[in-house]
């Protein structure tokens, strides 16, 4: 069985107890990381890849290195002259995080601004998050959404996360339109209600995934930060919540929540456990700072 991820994977840049720390990630590549790690727990055979823009650069290569390191197989794109886009964290008292991006030029946004990666698309498994289709021109994701539709034909199922960043958009209306396009390929939504209130206008979360339901998405996932998280797989919509903890960054809260989840539902796991897997790990995640979990402090996040 293969995963596929496809985005974008940057320098990470985080600066917390007067201290600097330099890894890699991207809100794909943390979910790929977690869905390879919590299979590897769970005994379950999956190969997860990463399909993105490279440079030539020694970034790139100590970046593809750190991939390798975690079990992740490179679907990488070198894109020569160009280098891998960068972001900083900054966290509040309270574990709530802001960045700031450097990544207009990076080599994903080059490779992602045509359409030479679209057949490389592929995997038992397509996972892929709004926040890469804010690379892609209209045409690109007309593209895109036609390859996924192609692959779904052929047993391919897609798991989508919005991650609507509306300053990522040039307006709200193209950021929603471009979501709903993906989102009618969509066969696992896991979305999270902050972003949706802010891409929809939905009040309330019952009439929203009766929405998504209505699109076609089969399989619904809303997560509600601390307050859990909302599953529905066709039958009645049931709430999971989550143990309250002290965050100190809650960077990738919602990615490793996905990846633990994605990775319990391929080990045969029913909705409802596999999102109290991503419960356990997602509180694991938010107490350390920066996205990626060092991996012996990794918990066991679906046993």
């Amino acid at each position: 069985m293969t995963v596929q991820a496809v985005g974008e994977c940057m320098v990470e840049i985080v600066r917390h107890d007067g201290k600097v720390r330099i890894s890699y990630s991207g809100d794909t590549y943390n979910t790929a990381v977690y869905l390879r790690r919590t299979a590897s727990e769970l005994g379950v055979p999956v190969e997860v890849r990463y399909l993105t823009g490279v440079g030539d650069d020694d970034e790139s290569t100590r970046m593809r290195a750190c991939w390798h390191g975690e079990g992740i197989e490179d679907d990488a794109v070198v894109i020569n002259g160009a280098t891998p886009g960068l972001y900083m964290i900054r966290t509040d008292d309270d574990g709530e995080r802001s960045f700031s991006y450097w990544r207009s030029d990076s080599a994903a946004a080059v490779l992602f601004s045509g359409r030479g990666w679209i057949d490389a698309v592929r995997g038992s498994v397509v996972y892929l998050s709004g926040i890469t289709l804010q690379l892609m021109t209209a045409g690109v994701r007309d593209a895109l959404v036609g390859r996924l539709d192609e692959l779904r034909r052929t047993g391919t199922r897609v798991a989508f996360d919005t991650n609507f960043r509306p300053s990522g958009w040039p307006d709200v209306d193209t950021g929603r339109a471009a979501m709903d396009q993906v989102l009618a390929v969509t066969d696992v939504a896991l979305v999270s209600w902050e972003d949706e209130r802010l891409r929809t206008g939905a009040a309330d979360i019952a009439a929203h995934v009766a929405a998504l339901a209505r699109q076609g998405v089969a399989e619904i996932v809303v997560k509600d930060g601390p307050r859990g998280a909302w599953v529905h797989d066709g039958g009645a919509l049931a709430h999971e919540a989550a143990r309250p903890v002290a965050a100190v960054d809650t960077t990738a809260a919602g990615d490793s929540f996905n990846g633990a989840y994605l990775a319990a539902r391929l080990a045969g796991q029913g909705p409802r456990e596999a999102a109290r897997s991503g419960h356990r790990l997602a509180e694991q995640v938010v107490q350390h700072p920066g996205a990626i979990l060092e991996p012996a402090a990794t918990p066991a996040g679906a046993r």
